[in-house]
């Protein structure tokens, strides 16, 4: 009898067990790792409820289930911890909303306007992997000669030989960057646009020195490697940058995208011609397009053709990840209508 008993105690806890799980009663808190994963994140603060933190994101309290939903690790959305980071989504759109604070002063009520701030950051775990453009090329520490097995791409686990420059001494053990310099020449907004762009292939791990040579492992790579691509120091970036949604206007243009696609769509790496000084990684910026329409109505065919100016049209927005001399690396958020180079940041 008591073992029948035990049977159906352990059958109920069980059952129990199952059913708890399922709703979310045993899930475990998932950290994300910043760096590893990308998106836009936000650390909760005291006092910080699901409520305030959708008007102050999206400008309605009642956004919160999407946040919530965001966020399926939060089990009861009544219930967030000061210094846990959620996932958030900024919308095309999401200015702050000012909180109305009552101040009580001796028979007389007044209202002061207090800006409400939240700090939001990016995570982009692919940071030190994007290219760069400036104005004239990085210094090259070797090139590539072969590949040991005479491979014509090169891959992850490939053994490479590499002739050194001569310039930098290449230290075993020390992870380098496998490039390639590719000049950009644009026309902006009717002006020349000319630059390098810095095209990043590979890490390579430094193992021997040779008479004349050194040998390396590519211990990742994000494109395929030829003869003749070139090493540089590899540059550890800031994979966390904190958001400004809101800076000062620019008066920038799309240069081109890392791959140099025609049309640029969301999560495309590309550039903008400016730089250090003007813009800092973690400002977004919207971009636009011309929108006008030729008007012959009132003009003689002989004579100069007549276009009417038409309110630019918002086509996207985009974060800037990486700055150089004379132009930055960014990523396009999202797009409304298909991006192009010479299309307007501001």
């Amino acid at each position: 009898m008591r073992s029948h008993i035990t049977l159906i105690a352990t059958l109920v806890s069980t059952i129990l067990g199952v059913a708890f799980y399922s709703m979310g009663f045993a899930q475990e808190d998932i950290e994300f790792k910043i760096g590893e994963d990308s998106g836009f994140y936000y650390t909760i603060k005291k006092g910080d409820t699901l409520w305030d933190l959708s008007q102050q994101f999206y400008n309605s309290q009642w956004d919160w289930p999407g946040l919530w939903e965001m966020n399926d690790d939060i089990k009861n959305p009544h219930w967030i911890y000061p210094g846990k980071t959620i996932r958030i989504f900024l919308k095309e759109k999401s200015k702050l909303k000012p909180i109305v604070v009552t101040v009580k002063k001796v028979k007389k009520v007044e209202k002061e306007v207090v800006p409400v701030k939240i700090e939001t950051f990016f995570s982009f775990s692919e940071i030190d992997n994007v290219a760069f453009l400036k104005k004239k090329p990085q210094a090259s520490l070797g090139s590539i000669i072969k590949e040991r097995d005479n491979n014509r791409m090169m891959s992850v686990d490939d053994i490479i030989y590499i002739k050194p420059s001569g310039k930098k001494e290449l230290v075993i053990g020390k992870i380098y960057h496998i490039f390639t310099a590719i000049k950009v020449k644009e026309k902006l907004d009717n002006n020349n646009f000319k630059g390098i762009k810095h095209l990043i292939k590979a890490k390579v791990k430094i193992l021997e020195h040779k008479a004349g040579y050194v040998t390396g492992l590519i211990t990742k790579a994000y494109r395929a490697v030829y003869k003749d691509d070139m090493i540089m120091e590899y540059y550890k970036r800031d994979s966390t940058l904190t958001v400004e949604e809101d800076p000062a206007p620019i008066n920038a243009r799309i240069i081109c995208s890392e791959d140099n696609d025609l049309m640029i769509n969301d999560s495309r790496i590309a550039f903008i011609n400016s730089g250090k000084g003007i813009v800092k990684p973690g400002q977004i910026y919207t971009i636009l397009r011309k929108n006008e329409i030729k008007d012959n109505s009132l003009t003689p065919s002989f004579l100069k053709k007549n276009s009417i100016k038409l309110e630019n049209l918002e086509s996207g927005r985009l974060i800037v990840l990486h700055t150089e001399d004379i132009a930055s690396t960014v990523m396009i958020l999202n797009s409304k209508y298909a991006i192009h180079p010479n299309d307007i940041v501001n």
